[in-house]
């Protein structure tokens, strides 16, 4: 790793950093967001909230195909990444990304990132892709990018007196817990002297073990992974994750039983549901396998806030469904539960109780 240095800007950034991002028109503020809901936790005076955005499942493959003609303009072929994937000869490489591999087909059909900002507008659509091939064509050096995002974050919630609150997986499921990259000791002395925070140095580091000292810093995070899968809740919470939240998928054959043995295992399930604005809050949510015990959890409003780790583990976190943008209505039929009663899965019952 060379520790020649380039700036960008007021930053002083390693030669990598600066010319990961770059190469693909990044600057450092450009790495994490906000948007509307986790600005709802600042807001309410908990964390400062940051989200990294990038094109889920196979989104970046059609936004560089020139036979994409989508009507929905932040769903269709987008010049700009093409020619930038083509100048870092990545055609290839972004073509073949799936950001998304335990997606469901429902999830993919009515992807919560053509919702809001990313269903609006074609800047930020394409902002995502380049995030995304910055992360594709150089998955060590975009953890170092990560690694001086996250310190520049850090700082800035210090000045608001709060402690920062980070998303990775924000529109994607990239496997962060296991993304290892090196942080030097000249690294750790650049982070602390231009942002005052304080990192783990080593060969072989995930964020979790970068920032493991930084008791100011929350990675949380929700998932679609199965709770004991390779890529699961299990995993990231034992690779130093904070906390965790799996995503009901209701168009699984297993989507009962799959959140009752997440439940058990002490995490707490967010269900996205098409709610009603005249009913009563739900009081709980009970889950009834076609075998097994059923279970009956808390629920919690999840658009209140996104500071999921304030939640009591295990409940269920009822979020309501956000528009995604030229989305046909069988992905969202397959993705959101109506606001009923009773509802029968394939391999079981949910019961939203007021």
């Amino acid at each position: 790793m060379t520790t020649a240095t380039a700036t960008t800007g007021r930053i002083i950034l390693p030669e990598d950093v600066a010319g990961l991002l770059a190469a693909f028109d990044l600057k450092l503020p450009d790495v994490l967001t906000v948007n509307p809901k986790v600005a709802k936790t600042a807001a309410a005076g908990i964390a400062r909230s940051v989200i990294f955005h990038a094109k889920p499942s196979n989104a970046l493959a059609r936004a560089i195909n020139p036979a994409n003609n989508n009507a929905t303009a932040t769903r269709a072929y987008l010049p700009a990444l093409r020619a930038l994937a083509e100048r870092n000869g990545m055609i290839t490489a972004a073509t073949a990304h799936n950001g998304c591999l335990h997606a469901t087909a429902g999830c993919v059909g009515c992807c919560l990132e053509q919702s809001g900002h990313g269903g609006l507008s074609v800047h930020v659509s394409a902002a995502r892709g380049r995030r995304t091939m910055g992360m594709v064509a150089d998955p060590v050096t975009f953890g170092r990018v990560m690694v001086y995002a996250l310190a520049r974050e850090i700082a800035r919630a210090r000045r608001d007196g709060l402690p920062l609150a980070a998303r990775l997986c924000g529109t994607d499921e990239t496997p962060w817990f296991r993304r290892l990259f090196p942080v030097s000791v000249a690294d750790a002395e650049r982070i602390r002297r231009r942002f005052g925070v304080h990192v783990s140095t080593g060969e072989r580091l995930n964020v979790a073990e970068t920032f493991a000292d930084v008791e100011d810093f929350i990675l949380y995070e929700y998932l679609k992974a199965h709770v004991d899968h390779a890529d699961g809740l299990r995993a990231w919470r034992a690779a130093g994750w904070h906390d965790l939240t799996a995503s009901f998928a209701k168009d699984r054959n297993t989507a009962v039983s799959d959140a009752v043995r997440a439940i058990r295992a002490g995490f707490r399930v967010a269900f996205p549901v098409m709610l009603d604005k005249r009913a009563a809050p739900l009081r709980s949510v009970t889950l009834r396998p076609d075998r097994g015990v059923s279970v009956t959890i808390p629920a919690v409003d999840g658009d209140a806030t996104d500071a999921r780790w304030l939640d009591p583990s295990p409940s269920g976190v009822i979020l309501k469904y956000k528009r995604s943008r030229g989305a046909d209505l069988s992905a969202v039929a397959g993705f959101v539960l109506p606001d009923a009663p009773i509802l029968r899965l394939c391999d079981g019952v949910v019961e939203l109780n007021r």
